[in-house]
């Protein structure tokens, strides 16, 4: 056998090793894409199965109620603002707790 005969038979057994790498591969992403596909299917056909609820429609308040909600937002309102101005009056503590002549 020569040298070129030699050549080409190594090339040929490289790139069916190769071929074989690449097909190895083809084979794991298939496995892979079908479980993605089986889990797909059963998410699917949970979604088909599932009823529908029709929403309920917008009923109108009363006076009564409707100070009780706007006395019941105020109040949210005013937590809010309050935590606001807390967490404002910590960060400022912090800021005039830090040591700048730490040398």
């Amino acid at each position: 056998m020569t040298g070129f005969g030699l050549m080409l038979l190594l090339v040929a057994i490289a790139s069916i090793y190769a071929l074989g790498l690449v097909g190895y591969r083809l084979l794991l992403s298939a496995r892979r894409l079908n479980t993605e596909l089986t889990k797909s299917k059963e998410l699917i056909e949970d979604l088909n199965s599932f009823e529908k609820t029709m929403p309920i429609g917008a009923e109108a308040s009363n006076g009564a109620d409707l100070l009780s909600l706007l006395g019941q937002r105020r109040r949210i309102r005013q937590a809010k603002e309050q935590r606001v101005k807390a967490r404002r009056r910590r960060l400022l503590q912090r800021i005039n707790n830090i040591e700048i002549d730490k040398r």
